[in-house]
Formats: structure tokens, C-alpha cells, sequence
């Protein structure tokens, strides 16, 4: 393996009178023959002394690869080699995970997740920014929030894997561009303050004592391309690697904020604008994130709304697959037509509200929180808002390259939301294109994986640079009438339907179409 770090173990010959080149330069001068350009810093070299004479000059030396230059991490006593770890994280603003990895073999010997503490500064992004602005000490605190996320994991994965904290000497982290200025406790204000540029796209290496991190190494956060583009999607296109490939390919990640990306290895373009809360249930008064409890899928079978939840609990909510599953099974049995408005007279479900109208999707009877819970006119209009924006970016971007959605020989879905929707669902309902099967790709969490890409293969970071430098950004504020193709788009599942041929096959079935 040739991970972002890596262990050498020295047998050197002990000082003496006709031998007398310092402990430091010692060392560099027994690696210089592998290794090029090599730095200790002086922290390392205060505890050279006595450890180097106590072990007999038999030492371990950890190295860290950055893109010009080895620097050295630790130096130990003795033969080490086989404790050698890294840590890969996806930071995301709702949910933070992360992997312990063993970097002599690339095996992951444990992950967890924990909901991101900023949530308590605002659930999302922009109350979070806000936030900082408010409040004298308010960057921070959110800073340390995020901090504590991160030492809460760690310790999560000390307790289950028993393997020592300061053994582990490297960490990647994939990030949205706020979510990186947060960590390091930098002001985002500029990402959404005109012209809307970052306080930095690339951090490089950076120790971990400078973040109060309890681990003795460096960290490296993936660079952003731009304010909603951010080191997440990087990661996530380098696990993909959809910028080496001949093929013409989209990848889309679609979270608090929506990004896409169509290209090959010739050419990569990309938009990115906000998503919001809507695909993490984050509309509704009863949506929620994907958690025991939640109801992650709908059916209406005889026109009665079937569910299933996580973990097989009583329902609390809805989650954003199963808000996906209702609109597109609302539509298919005619509870709402094609602009999403209800019609009551098709479903006792339907119920009226003081203001507006409603579908009560589980009785108060059987809800796990003691109320019966609905999806509301009102937060069906806000869904097809975001799901048309979704639509819309790919359709703005394939117009600008001179594409159709033909063109694509793969569409690459990712996140959590990718992973665990019906892509049935999605299809009908309008958020994704109507293409075959085997054209649509899921693979999971590629900013997670992205990162442990790297941690376990540094040839990686020459890649990253190239993605950053050869991804062309287009601003959407730039697009041509992109409202008013969402206007089109916000209709089910588009007010073109020759763009979804198996929609209006299915329409025509049902004998919604004649």
C-alpha cells in the first residue's frame, strides 16, 4: 500500500567519536536514499533526545507524503510498523461519519456516525452562518462544535476497536465548502455574501494540534471549486472516477445543497446551487431524517396507504425516500394531478385543514408520537420546487455542453439520498431523468469514500489537484430563463411528457393518459 502516511523502521549506528552527525540529521540522511525533500519539524526533533539513545537508535519513523515534500510525523522507540492508522471522515452538515482504517492493509476496523453538534446553532447552514454573525463568539462555538463531533467519534471507535488515539497519524475530511471553513474555524460569510467566493478552496496539511484534535498527525480537508461546490464533491469524483473515463457521465449528489457534474475525461462541468431541507424531510412539520422511526417507503395499494419504517418502529415521520415514495403514489392513483395539487374527492385520506388541504398518510391511532401525521398542500408544492430544480440543473447543463439527456451513457446518483430512494419514485415524480436502468448508478456514500481513496493511496492527491484544475464552473444566477424552465420542471413529472417515455407508459396504463 502506499498510504497518505507511512512507517519506517531504522536499525542506525549509535554516535560516536568518529561519527558525529547530529540525531536529526542522522535520521533524514538513512531515508534520504527513499525518500525526497524531507522536513522535521520541531516538535519532532525536542523529543529526539533522549528517546533516539534510550532505544539504541532502533526507531520507527512515521512520514506524511504531502504533494512536494515527506514530513516527519513521530519518531518512536522500537518497531512499530504494525500499529499504523488513519482515520477517514465525511463531515457533513447533518451527519458526520467516520472510518478507522489500517493503513498497512487498507482495512476498515470501525466506523460511526453522530448527528453534526452545530445542529443545535441551526438546522440549516445559512441560521448556522448567521448565527456567527450574531453573536460575539459565535464561529467559535460552532468551531468547537464541530470539534467535539469529531472527538466523540474518536472515542466511539477507541472503545470499540481498543487501539490507542495518538497511534493514529493521518486524517482526511470531505466537506462542503462551509463545512471546512466551520472546522477550522474560518468566517464562511464570504461564501454567501457577493461575490460569493470562499475564504480559501485549499487548506493542505494541517496538525491536528492546532485544532485541538486528540491524535498525534496532520489533517487534510479535500478542496472546494467554488461556494456550493465543495471538497465533498471532489471526493466524491475522485471515487467515482468519472473524469478518467471515455464514457459521458453525470454525477449528482443531492443534499442540503444540490451539486452535478457531466463530463469525461475530456471535459468536466459542473453547477451547484442550494437544495434546502426538502430531501431530508426537512419541509414537513412531521419530516425528519432517516432514523428508527421514520417512514422511508410509501405504497397505496386498494387506495390505502401502505408504509414501512426504520427499524420497524412506530412511525414519528418521514424521511426524504419516503416523501418521494407518497408524492409519486399520490400521483399514480390520482390523489394529485399533474401540477401536485390534491383532490379530495379521490380519497377519504385527503382531509381539510383550516387553510388548505392534506393527506394523512398514518392515524393518529397508529403513530408512534400520538398524532396522526400529514403531508400538507403546501409542503408538496415546496418538494416539487426542490425537485425541479434538480431536473432543471441537468437539463441547464446539458444545453450548455450542446448534449441531450440521451448523451449519457451513465448517471451517477450519490449520497445517502441516492442510495436508499426508489429511483421508480424519483423518475415518476420528475427528479431524475427517464433512462434505462442500467444507466443509473448508486454508489453510496462517495464522499466517505472518496476519502478513504486517499488515505490509503497518496498517488491520489495528484488527482485531486487535477479534478480542481479541470472542473469548469458555471454560475446558475448566469443561467439563461432557468426559472422558468423550474416552472416547467415543477410540474409531475414535467409538463413535456415526451421527456418520461415510462411515465407516460405507466400513465397510460393506469388510464390517467388516454
Amino acid at each position: 500500500m502506499k498510504s497518505l502516511s507511512e512507517k519506517i523502521y531504522l536499525q542506525l549506528e549509535n554516535p560516536s567519536e568518529d561519527n558525529t552527525i547530529g540525531d536529526k540529521d542522522r535520521i533524514i540522511e538513512a531515508l534520504e536514499n527513499k525518500y525526497k525533500n524531507i522536513i522535521m519539524p520541531y516538535k519532532v526533533i525536542k523529543n529526539l533526545y533522549p528517546m533516539c539513545r534510550n532505544s539504541n537508535f532502533k526507531i520507527t519513523v512515521t512520514l506524511l507524503k504531502r504533494e512536494n515534500d515527506w514530513v516527519i510525523i513521530k519518531v518512536e522507540p522500537g518497531d512499530t510498523r504494525n500499529c499504523h492508522y488513519g482515520l477517514a471522515v465525511d463531515l457533513g452538515s447533518t451527519t458526520i461519519i467516520m472510518q478507522l482504517v489500517d493503513l498497512n492493509n487498507g482495512q476498515v476496523l470501525g466506523e460511526e456516525s453522530v448527528f453534526n453538534k452545530q445542529i443545535k446553532y441551526g438546522e440549516d447552514i445559512l441560521t448556522r452562518i448567521f448565527y456567527t454573525k450574531q453573536y460575539k463568539n459565535g464561529l467559535e462555538e460552532i468551531q468547537k462544535s464541530t470539534i467535539e463531533s469529531f472527538k466523540e467519534l474518536i472515542l466511539k471507535l477507541k472503545e470499540k476497536t481498543k487501539i490507542n488515539i495518538e497511534e493514529i497519524s493521518i486524517m482526511t475530511v470531505s466537506g462542503n465548502t462551509t463545512m471546512t471553513h466551520f472546522l477550522l474555524g474560518i468566517d464562511p460569510w464570504t461564501i454567501f455574501q457577493s461575490p460569493f467566493t470562499p475564504v480559501f478552496n485549499e487548506c493542505g496539511f494541517i496538525n491536528t494540534n492546532d485544532l485541538d484534535l486528540p491524535i498525534n498527525g496532520y489533517i487534510y480537508c479535500f478542496p472546494s471549486i467554488a461556494n456550493y461546490f465543495g471538497g465533498d464533491l471532489v471526493s466524491g469524483l475522485l471515487h467515482s472516477g468519472i473524469y478518467k473515463k471515455d464514457e459521458i457521465c453525470a454525477f449528482m449528489d443531492i443534499g442540503t445543497n444540490g451539486e452535478l457534474v457531466i463530463g469525461n475525461k475530456d471535459f468536466l462541468v459542473a453547477a451547484a446551487g442550494a437544495a434546502g431541507p426538502a430531501l431530508e424531510g426537512g419541509i414537513s412539520k412531521f419530516g425528519m431524517r432517516a432514523s428508527s422511526g421514520a417512514i422511508d417507503s410509501i405504497t397505496i395499494i386498494n387506495n390505502k396507504i401502505k408504509y414501512t419504517t426504520i427499524n420497524n418502529e412506530r412511525p414519528k415521520g418521514i424521511c426524504g425516500s419516503g416523501i418521494v415514495d407518497l408524492i409519486s403514489e399520490l400521483f399514480l392513483n390520482k390523489w394529485i394531478d399533474f401540477s401536485g395539487c390534491l383532490i379530495p374527492e379521490n380519497s377519504t385520506s385527503i382531509i381539510k385543514l383550516e387553510e388548505e388541504y392534506a393527506v394523512e398518510y398514518v392515524s393518529k391511532d397508529d403513530s408512534g408520537i400520538k398524532e396522526s401525521l400529514i403531508f400538507t398542500q403546501n409542503d408538496i408544492d415546496q418538494f416539487l420546487k426542490t425537485k425541479s430544480a434538480a431536473h432543471t440543473m441537468v437539463a441547464y447543463l446539458l444545453e450548455e455542453i450542446g448534449l441531450n439527456i440521451n448523451d449519457l451513457d451513465y448517471f451517477y446518483i450519490s449520497g445517502a439520498f441516492g442510495t436508499h430512494l426508489d429511483l421508480k419514485s424519483a423518475v415518476t415524480i420528475g427528479m431524475y431523468p427517464d433512462l434505462p436502468k442500467e444507466k443509473m448508478i448508486c454508489p453510496g456514500n462517495t464522499s466517505l469514500k472518496g476519502a478513504y481513496a486517499l488515505l490509503t493511496n497518496r498517488e491520489l492527491l495528484k488527482e485531486v489537484r487535477d479534478i480542481r484544475q479541470r472542473v469548469q464552473y458555471l454560475q446558475l444566477s448566469n443561467a439563461t430563463d432557468f426559472l422558468g424552465k423550474m416552472r416547467a420542471a415543477s410540474f409531475i413529472p414535467h409538463t413535456n411528457l415526451e421527456l418520461y417515455p415510462s411515465v407516460k407508459e405507466e400513465l397510460i396504463k393506469k388510464g390517467i393518459l388516454i
